[in-house]
């Protein structure tokens, strides 16, 4: 009832204060000084009733609060990004014939190392040989004929169309053996490069060369492997060549660092990527054309760089802060550290003002303190149990 008393006191003052046009200087000051007296004990009665409700309200803020933290320090950071790429060859061939022609034996095994020219497979070449046959004999033949008018043309004998039909004839058979030759060595399918038979893709007997039969083997030049990725337009400038990666080949189960050898100059209109190459130097036995591999590089990289997890980051308007802890006497209080933010990503956000190494940053718990709250520094194995 006391309070009640003094707030009605008071807003018959304030009622009373309204100024008149007849009063002087003197009555308004006194008015004021009245007013203040009166405002003076309405705060007063504010305090007081805060404290009465502090005391009687059972979820008042506990006096203290327990958190983990951590200690801020400087350190090398590194962004990563992945992405996904394949592994090629320039010299990845299948060895086909330039004829149709059934297989009659393969001289070769998947594995083998093969040098350029040599024999991979022998196919029917009957019909050509035949031709041949046939050729040379009339060759034979037309070579008597030319040979015989040639002599009696040099002795004013016989007609010179004579003779030059029989030397036209002549040298014909010999274009056309020589292309029978020529066709015949298509039916010995030779290796087009040095390399590793990859796979054997057909059997003695079987049809090669034909619109819809295969070719009968691939080879393969592991000296000459490459891994060739599509990469976001977003990356542009943060690969670079010479760059050092991190290549994953998940099939096989193999990690190696390798370096970024070529960049394309051009960007896909239709994915908006650029290729990235790189140089596998390592493990190249187990390396296959097509293998998928998964390359790890770095947007952002920072040896000297101060960083928090991005989650610990807040807004208040337009600033960003964290909650870090400092000691006032015996006791921890939650101070709020307004922070200057030099780069963000998912997971951490580098720090460029604000925090300094040495500092105790809230790692856990922050969400259940506001500035000025006093805590308990807890260790993990304590948060556990």
């Amino acid at each position: 009832m006391k309070y009640a008393s003094i707030i009605a006191l008071a807003a018959f003052l304030f009622v009373g204060c309204t100024p008149s046009p007849e009063s002087d200087l003197d009555k308004k000051k006194e008015e004021l000084t009245k007013a203040e007296a009166s405002l003076d004990s309405i705060n007063k009665v504010i305090a007081g009733l805060k404290a009465e409700i502090e005391e009687l309200d059972t979820n008042a803020r506990t006096k203290t609060f327990p958190v983990m933290v951590e200690e801020i320090q400087k350190g090398a950071f590194k962004n990563p990004f992945q992405i996904q790429g394949l592994v090629e060859s320039n010299q990845n061939v299948m060895v086909s014939p330039e004829v149709p022609a059934n297989v009659v034996k393969i001289h070769v095994r998947e594995g083998q190392r093969v040098s350029k020219g040599q024999l991979i497979a022998s196919l029917d070449g009957s019909v050509a040989s035949a031709q041949i046959s046939e050729l040379e004999n009339a060759l034979t033949l037309a070579e008597t004929n030319y040979k015989k008018q040639e002599r009696l043309w040099n002795q004013k004998i016989g007609s010179e169309m004579q003779y030059l039909q029989a030397k036209n004839s002549y040298e014909n058979l010999q274009k056309s053996l020589q292309t029978a030759r020529t066709q015949l060595g298509k039916y010995s399918l030779r290796a087009p490069i040095s390399g590793t038979v990859d796979a054997i893709m057909a059997n003695p007997g079987e049809l090669v060369g034909g619109m819809t039969s295969g070719p009968v083997a691939r080879i393969v030049n592991l000296k000459d492997i490459k891994i060739k990725a599509n990469v976001s337009e977003n990356y542009i400038g943060q690969i670079k060549v010479g760059q050092e990666v991190q290549v994953e080949y998940p099939s096989i189960g193999l990690k190696t660092k390798e370096k970024v050898v070529a960049i394309s100059n051009v960007i896909d209109v239709n994915n908006r990527t650029f290729v990235v190459y790189v140089k596998p130097t390592q493990n190249l036995g187990q390396m296959k054309p097509n293998l998928l591999a998964m390359i790890t590089a770095y947007d952002f990289v920072d040896e000297d760089a101060i960083s928090v997890p991005t989650k610990l980051v807040r807004r208040f308007g337009e600033n960003s802060f964290v909650f870090v802890v400092q000691e006032k006497g015996e006791k921890k209080i939650v101070v709020r550290r307004v922070i200057e933010i030099e780069k963000q990503f998912p997971s951490q956000t580098i720090i460029k003002s604000g925090l300094e190494p040495g500092d105790i940053l809230i790692t856990e718990g922050v969400n259940s303190v506001i500035a000025g709250d006093e805590v308990k520094i807890i260790e993990p194995e304590t948060a556990t149990e």
